[in-house]
């Protein structure tokens, strides 16, 4: 089996797990999320889906940095953006903040 292959689909099956990973975990979540930040209806469902937003304009644009700077530096800078994510949302001080923190991760798992 060609190893470029093999490195190539663990890297794009890792990015799926990410993702079902954290839709599990925020599913989980539902109740905290609405005593912490006094979510109910809309703002609920746009917090959860937030994270899939990030993930359709990361899947959108993430060619172009690509094409800018290679594919290995591009995957570097996807996975700081997702350990600021992932640091961000535990930390966050306020509904937006975790808001953006999880956009922000989603950006890195669609890219």
């Amino acid at each position: 089996m060609n190893a470029t292959l093999l490195r190539c689909s663990i890297i794009a099956a890792l990015g799926g797990l990410l993702f079902g990973f954290d839709t599990a975990v925020i599913s989980g979540t539902t109740e905290q999320l609405r005593e912490v930040f006094g979510l109910e209806g809309v703002g609920l469902g746009f917090t959860v889906a937030s994270a899939l937003i990030g993930t359709i304009l990361g899947a959108l644009f993430a060619g172009h940095p690509a094409d800018r700077i290679g594919r290995r530096s591009t995957l570097v800078w996807i996975a700081i953006l997702y350990f600021v994510s992932a640091v961000g949302s535990a930390l966050a001080w306020d509904w937006i903040s975790f808001l953006v923190f999880r956009w922000l991760g989603g950006l890195g798992v669609g890219a």
